[in-house]
């Protein structure tokens, strides 16, 4: 495929990208991702799902989460964010 009239690269690259500072989620969304944002004065990270609920973990130092909260909403979330 080429993009904007370029021939493609047939290069292979890697896209996994740097998987070590990956969070894994305890009791992740049960649905899509919409949209997720860490907290710029804690250790929290919000996120955003299309099953109708924003979560919001405690990331600890060795990349773990526990769950703090968890907020219902008659329709899908599209995004969240902090206040500062």
């Amino acid at each position: 495929m080429s993009l904007f009239g370029q021939a493609a690269a047939s290069s292979s690259v890697n896209t996994t990208g740097d998987i070590s500072k990956d969070v894994a989620l305890n009791a992740p969304p049960e649905d899509g991702i919409s949209d997720l944002k860490f907290s710029p004065q804690s250790e929290h990270l919000a996120v955003s799902s299309w099953d109708k609920k924003v979560r919001i973990y405690e990331i600890n130092a060795q990349g773990g989460s526990e769950g703090k909260a968890l907020f219902e909403h008659e329709q899908p979330v599209l995004s969240c964010c902090w206040s500062k």
